[in-house]
């Protein structure tokens, strides 16, 4: 059985923003209490900007898609 050993490093300091999606990382509760807080006082989009967003980004998608080898 072939076990994979991590090596934990520890810094002296944190880095600003830490990704939370990156397997084997350990996250404590308070870290996930504080960052829940600090995103529920950050700025959020409206519906119509969020619907922007995505428009533009659909438009750059099917434009990579009709350049590219990809066949729909």
């Amino acid at each position: 059985m072939n076990t994979k050993k991590t090596k934990e490093v520890k810094s002296d300091r944190e880095p600003k923003e830490r990704n939370w999606a990156i397997p084997d990382q350990v996250v404590s509760l308070e870290e996930i209490q504080t960052g829940i807080r600090s995103a529920e006082k950050g700025p959020f989009m409206t519906v119509q900007e969020a619907m922007n967003d995505f428009e533009q980004w659909l438009k750059s998608w099917q434009k990579r898609v009709r350049s590219s080898a990809y066949i729909l």
